[in-house]
C-alpha cells in the first residue's frame, strides 16, 4: 500500500467505494470522477452528474435532507469544488449528519485539458471547518484514506475530506452507457425500493 506518496485519482476512488456497506447513495462530480467510479464499481444507488459543474455537493446536500436515514457520499473534485464554493457554507449551516464530502484534489481541471486550478492555494478544509462542518481531513496517501474512511463513513457529520492526488494524467476511462434519462430514473428506482438504513444519524 502506498504510504508517502499522492495516490491517483483512480486509487483513491477505489479505496472509497471498496468502503462502502451497499446502502449508501453516492453522488459523483461530473467527468473523469463519475467514468472511474463507474469503472471501479457502478451500482444502483450511484448518481452521476453530467455538465453539472460546481454542483454535486449541493445535489447530495438536497439528497441528505430527504433521506436522512441514508448515508450520502459526495465524490468532488477541487474545479467542481471551487466553482460552487457557497455549498460548504449551506452545508455548514444546515449540519445534516448523514453527509460526507469527498474532494478528490489534483489541482486541476483534467476533464477539459488539465488546466491547473487553485486548489493549492486556497485551505479547502479550513474553509469547510469555518462553515460548520463537524470535521475536516487532509488526506496525503491510501493508508490515511483507508483509515479515515470507516470513521467519515459511520459516524454522525457532516464530515471533508480533502483528498491530495498526484499529478499524474491517467488513461481515460469510458464514457458511461447510460443516458442522463437513465442515469436519473435508475437512481430514482433505487430510492424507492431503498430499505431503511442501518441505524440513525
Amino acid at each position: 500500500m502506498n504510504t508517502g506518496n499522492p495516490m491517483t485519482r483512480l486509487e483513491a476512488i477505489k479505496i472509497i467505494v471498496d468502503h462502502l456497506q451497499g446502502d449508501e447513495l453516492l453522488v459523483h462530480a461530473n467527468g473523469a470522477i463519475s467514468r472511474e467510479s463507474f469503472f471501479c464499481r457502478d451500482r444502483e444507488r450511484n448518481f452521476y452528474l453530467l455538465g453539472s459543474m460546481g454542483l454535486p455537493a449541493s445535489v447530495g446536500l438536497g439528497i441528505a435532507l430527504h433521506r436522512p436515514r441514508h448515508r450520502v457520499v459526495v465524490l468532488d473534485g477541487d474545479g467542481n469544488l471551487l466553482m460552487g464554493f457557497g455549498n460548504l457554507a449551506l452545508t455548514g449551516a444546515l449540519k445534516p449528519q448523514n453527509f460526507t464530502h469527498f474532494v478528490l484534489d489534483n489541482g486541476s481541471y483534467e476533464t477539459t485539458g488539465n488546466q491547473p486550478s487553485i486548489s493549492p492555494q486556497v485551505d479547502l478544509c479550513g474553509a469547510a471547518l469555518a462553515c460548520g462542518y463537524l470535521a475536516t481531513y487532509n488526506v496525503t496517501d491510501t493508508y490515511q484514506l483507508s483509515s479515515i474512511c470507516p470513521h467519515v463513513l459511520q459516524q454522525p457529520g457532516p464530515h471533508f475530506i480533502r483528498v491530495l492526488l498526484s499529478q499524474e494524467v491517467p488513461q481515460k476511462a469510458p464514457r458511461i452507457p447510460y443516458t442522463a434519462q437513465q442515469m436519473k430514473e435508475r437512481f430514482m428506482a433505487a430510492l424507492k425500493k431503498s430499505p431503511a438504513a442501518r441505524g440513525s444519524f
